[in-house]
């Protein structure tokens, strides 16, 4: 047995030193004299990017997606998706006619083995490949550290990520476990299937500031890259890390690929009237022509830039000074589309290829922007539909390779449960977010591909109510029967009304008891009672509108953003009685203005009635099909679907609800077991009886479905057909 046991410590000794030595001191041999270099399958050549094949070079426009590592009931840092799944996805993702994906940092190897299966299949089947961007990320904690970018944490970092990056794609290396990368046993060769390597994917302004500000480094001149004379300390940082790159990939393995840097408007290399900057806390410019390339790059550089939905107008706010620098640029632009010049702004300033690396539209019932912002697209208390996001992504499109930009790459593929938006934030859990679908989170819903709970739904909003039938009902009287059921995000409801419902005139009620600290028994602008102190109420009017209503005391709102909207303590000064009678609309602030304003009033922050409810059928095998339908009517039923977040549930996976806010001077949570329902109608009509609705509890071991959404059908129309198109012009 000892034996054994050594002979068994000796092989793996062995095993482990070979990887090392491998991926650690395997360096492309050459005798002296000039370095022979190869050239990845794509090169840079002035603005354009080129696919080289056969000696043959044709012009490459990328059309991808960002494919994020998120699964529900997991954060993304968990690497939770299976090989089988990324296949599963390559091959949907392909078949929308895509040809690249993107991910954020380096992943585990399932991923990289995944992608090697795929393509070797493609390939033997006479298709073509999936290319991959591969993006390397600072994470948000070491940019909010209060270090420069020069700092270990942050070059340090980068640095070793970016050597790590080129072993992983020659399948050349061992990384142990880390938490914000992956890690494995990498040991297939994807470098014939890499667009490029990309350094970031998103910079913070005020770390860029603060580098500058600190540091007074000489200016980078590298065998490969340098930083021009105008180049700030941070372009400077880039410089030297883009030179590492590329000399560590062609000295270990002769060769060379596409690198990028990013930028974003927060970081654009424009400038704009103070207050504009201050809305969109842009604190620097990280321009990417202050970094050049010398003679000896082989495959070239290019600019990836990421788009936000408010970048459409910011042109408009050029200061008179960048007007003038950028000239006969700004005269010949176009002043139209979703971008009002910025992506012809932006291809006519760069001297290198420019690609919109991530770019998206939303398809959550929450939204963070103004709904005037986008005409015709949005309603006042919605997002965008699943048809709208698909159309608003192709005419995107279309204006990036209408500016001649060398591709686009939507964010995301998938819906990604983790993420939550500034509007929502102080609302949640954010550590909880994971195992449960906040639809009120717009950030929540850039997927083309959903994530759906259960196997299989527990409820469909489309007014057939069969699938409630042997259920006990919540309440029952003369206005009907109430049922109620809930999954991972919402709280479904059915009221089967009865024929005496239709004789009485006004609207139906459902109060909802959430938390045992507050409430009223009564509605003074409604005239209803309830049994026990209800926090909101659900009012019916007739079959085509809905609206929810908070009791005033347990706002939202007021606890979270009075203070900066109104500048008034929401805690001390003018707080509701506890009991208060007041029910008023349920808002969601979409434009909050900045706290270094003194002297913005409330007239500026607007809010939508996120309470209002739409109708419209949820059964997606219904040419009807609506993707942000709350309700669904008929003669004599409705079925309803009310997202956690509305009924003020921080996590609704353990019953955590928002507790006293006046109590705490905050948003804190408290657990609760069970929430009440009730049933009445009509003014006057006595107190409405109400009923308890127990809660189910539920970990990160969730059941879910996925599903392809309308948009990503839309996309596939635009895509498949361009391509088809392409492939006929081909000589």
């Amino acid at each position: 047995m000892k034996k054994y046991m050594t002979v068994s410590i000796a092989l793996i000794v062995c095993v482990v030193g070979w990887i090392f030595i491998r991926s650690h001191f395997f360096w492309h041999f050459y005798l002296g004299g000039e370095l022979e270099i190869e050239t990845g399958p794509f090169v840079a050549e002035g603005r354009e990017i080129y696919r080289v094949a056969d000696g043959k070079k044709e012009r490459f426009l990328m059309r991808g997606v960002n494919v994020e590592s998120f699964l529900p009931g997991h954060f993304v840092t968990d690497f939770a998706v299976s090989r089988k799944q990324y296949l599963e996805w390559f091959g949907l993702i392909q078949e929308m006619g895509a040809n690249t994906i993107r991910i954020p940092t380096i992943y585990d190897n399932d991923f990289y083995d995944a992608l090697y299966e795929y393509n070797t299949k493609r390939e033997a089947e006479g298709g073509e490949p999936l290319y991959l961007l591969q993006a390397l990320w600072v994470t948000d904690y070491v940019q909010d550290s209060g270090e420069d970018a020069y700092s270990d944490a942050f070059f340090g970092q980068l640095q070793m990520d970016l050597k790590n990056a080129v072993d992983i794609i020659y399948g050349n290396t061992l990384l142990p476990y880390a938490k914000t990368r992956g890690s494995g046993w990498y040991r297939s060769d994807v470098s014939d299937w890499v667009a490029g390597i990309t350094l970031g994917t998103t910079w913070r302004g005020d770390t860029s500031a603060y580098t500058n500000h600190m540091k007074s480094e000489p200016l980078y001149e590298g065998t490969w890259f340098c930083a021009s004379e105008d180049a700030s300390q941070f372009e400077n940082m880039l410089a030297r890390l883009l030179d590492t790159l590329v000399d560590y990939e062609s000295k270990k393995y002769g060769r060379q690929h596409l690198v990028s840097v990013v930028s974003e408007p927060m970081t654009d290399p424009f400038a704009y009237e103070s207050l504009i900057e201050i809305q969109m806390e842009k604190y620097d410019r990280i321009d990417a022509e202050h970094i050049v390339a010398q003679d000896g790059v082989r495959s070239g550089f290019f600019v990836s830039y990421k788009l936000y939905p408010f970048s459409g107008n910011v042109l408009d706010y050029l200061t008179q000074e960048e007007q003038r620098r950028l000239g006969g640029i700004l005269t010949a632009l176009p002043r139209t589309g979703s971008f009002g010049g910025y992506l012809d702004l932006l291809a006519g300033y760069h001297s290198i290829p420019v690609i919109v690396g991530e770019c998206g539209y939303s398809s959550s019932r929450g939204m963070t922007r103004a709904a005037e912002a986008v005409p015709g697209r949005r309603t006042a208390a919605h997002g965008w539909t699943e048809e709208e996001q698909g159309e608003a992504l192709v005419a995107l499109w279309q204006e990036c390779r209408d500016a001649g930009l060398s591709g686009m790459l939507i964010a995301d593929w998938q819906d990604d449960w983790s993420q939550t938006d500034w509007n929502i934030y102080p609302m949640t859990a954010k550590e909880r977010e994971i195992v449960w679908h906040n639809v009120q989170s717009e950030a929540q819903g850039y997927g083309l591909l959903a994530f759906e709970p259960g196997e299989e739904p527990v409820v469909t909003v489309d007014g057939d109510v069969s699938e409630w039938e042997g259920e006990e009902p919540l309440a029952e009287n003369e206005w009907g029967k109430l049922y109620a059921r809930q999954d991972e995000a919402y709280l479904y409801l059915c009221l089967d009304t009865t024929d005496a419902v239709k004789e009485r005139p006004g609207r139906v009620y459902i109060p909802v008891d959430v938390t045992p600290k507050s409430g009223s028994r009564r509605c003074g602008s409604e005239g209803v009672s309830f049994e026990r102190e209800a926090d909101f109420l659900l009012c019916l009017d007739g079959e085509n509108e809905g609206r929810l209503l908070v009791q005033e005391y347990y706002d939202p709102w007021r606890a979270a953003w009075n203070q900066r909207i109104e500048h008034i303590d929401a805690y001390t000064i003018d707080v509701p009685e506890k009991d208060s009678e007041e029910f008023i609309p349920l808002r969601m602030v979409l434009d909050s203005p900045p706290v270094d304003l003194e002297d913005w009033n409330q007239m500026n922050a607007v809010t939508a009635d996120t309470g209002r409810l739409r109708l419209g059928t949820a059964d997606i095998n219904d040419p009807a099909y609506d993707s942000q339908a709350d309700f669904f009517s008929t003669e004599s039923s409705t079925e309803i679907r009310i997202p956690w977040a509305l009924l003020n549930f921080m996590d609704p996976s353990q019953g955590i609800v928002h507790d006293d806010y006046y109590k705490h001077y905050g948003i804190q949570g408290q657990k609760v077991k069970e929430i009440y329902l009730g049933l009445g109608g009509g003014r006057e009509t006595g107190e409405i009886p109400m009923a308890a609705f127990s809660l189910k509890n539920w970990g990160r071991g969730i059941a879910c479905r996925q599903r392809l959404k309308r948009s990503y059908e839309i996309v596939q129309d635009c895509w498949v057909n361009e391509e088809n198109g392409a492939a006929e012009n081909r000589p």
